[in-house]
């Protein structure tokens, strides 16, 4: 990616000029393992190990069943999890891990055209953070458009706006919004509050300046896909008495109980790409000992949802955490806030990061970004 060009400070607000953002471009050999991944789902149906496995009376997608058992599962053997850990330990481990997750994860989501992506800085209470702005074609050259800052996932610990700048790029089209990503700080380098201050900054930059990019301060939203939805919550928690705050909430797959047991977690909690214990291991990186982060950082199920704005939440059939979900879609209706939960039954954690050969993930990230949208206009 190319570097930011310098910088001028004026005020509070990091001038920078734009830069067009440079998306990963698949080598052959990764543009060849997904057209094989593009097969009719029958090949895939007959070459399973094992019988289509179910969860609450719906298949698990072929495909997705068929890497899960060639890919997935022999990567996370006890022996195999262990090596991995001993080689994130380093920080030239973590690069190499980091860059490799990036690629597999962007060159796996389905390429999008007709979005402008361009690169820039803006200020934190801790330095210089990049960020990146997607502008679909429909709104290029519009003065007031509606925004979504964005927060992408990883477990906080991996990801970057490279990795999912696909995904980003899919979410602004079919939105029709301004959506605003930023490359928040991971940990172990960076444990909480990092990413937390980061999301929070990133959206008071965002309140304060949107017009500087075509945005509309009266409509601005919040999202995020995993552990970047929990930062989504953490930060339109904050914002319930602030003079902007967010109209709208996407959440994928989020974060947002870590205090309690759900049975979806006994039953796919190991096998199905999210394992409890990497759950364990990624909290253990997060949140270092003797941290106490509160409930609207850390599992916002225990904080006060009264106030939150109009939200979707978007569920996976074969994510361990969807009980989680389920039942904090339940109680953001039960405070009175407007939910609506879109559940796609034959899908894993992080399927947006499978857009290029899953059918049904394609058809669950239109679907919702469209829904969305509709309530941004």
């Amino acid at each position: 990616m190319k570097r930011l060009l310098p910088v001028l400070t004026v005020g509070a607000c990091l001038m920078t000029t734009p830069l067009a953002a440079e998306p990963i471009v698949p080598t052959p050999v990764e543009a060849q393992a997904v057209a094989f991944m593009q097969q009719d789902e029958a090949w895939f149906i007959a070459h399973l190990k094992g019988p289509r496995e179910v969860s609450e009376g719906h298949a698990l997608d072929p495909r997705l069943q068929y890497v899960l058992e060639n890919v997935t599962r022999p990567a996370a053997t006890p022996a195999v999890k262990a090596q991995m850990r001993a080689v994130y330990a380093s920080e030239a481990g973590r690069k190499a891990t980091r860059a490799a997750l990036d690629r597999y994860w962007a060159t796996r989501t389905a390429p999008v055209e007709g979005v402008l992506a361009s690169d820039r800085t803006l200020p934190t209470r801790s330095g210089d953070m990049p960020v990146r702005i997607f502008v679909p074609a429909a709104l290029q050259g519009v003065k007031s458009a509606p925004v979504l800052v964005y927060y992408h996932g990883g477990g906080f610990m991996f990801g970057s706006l490279n990795a999912f700048d696909p995904s980003l790029r899919a979410l602004a089209r079919d939105l029709k919004m301004i959506v605003v990503a930023p490359g928040y700080r991971l940990a172990p380098e960076h444990p909480y509050p990092a990413a937390h201050q980061d999301a929070e900054d990133a959206w008071k930059w965002v309140a304060a300046h949107a017009a500087e990019f075509g945005g509309d301060v009266k409509r601005l939203s919040l999202g995020g896909d995993s552990a970047g939805g929990t930062l989504a919550l953490s930060v339109a928690l904050k914002q319930k008495k602030a003079t902007v705050r967010p109209t709208g909430l996407l959440l994928y797959y989020p974060g947002v109980d870590r205090m309690n047991s759900y049975p979806s977690m006994t039953e796919l909690g190991s096998g199905y790409g999210l394992d409890a214990d990497s759950l364990d291991y990624l909290a253990a990186q997060v949140y270092p000992a003797g941290s106490t982060p509160p409930a609207e950082d850390a599992s916002p199920m225990q904080a006060d949802l009264k106030g939150l704005p109009a939200t979707v939440v978007v569920t996976a059939g074969f994510d361990p955490l969807k009980d989680s979900q389920r039942a904090f879609a339940d109680k953001l209706s039960g405070a009175g806030v407007a939910v609506k939960r879109l559940h796609y039954p034959s899908l894993i954690h992080a399927f947006l990061q499978t857009t290029a050969y899953v059918p049904d993930a394609q058809k669950a990230q239109t679907e919702s970004a469209t829904l969305f949208g509709q309530t941004r206009k």
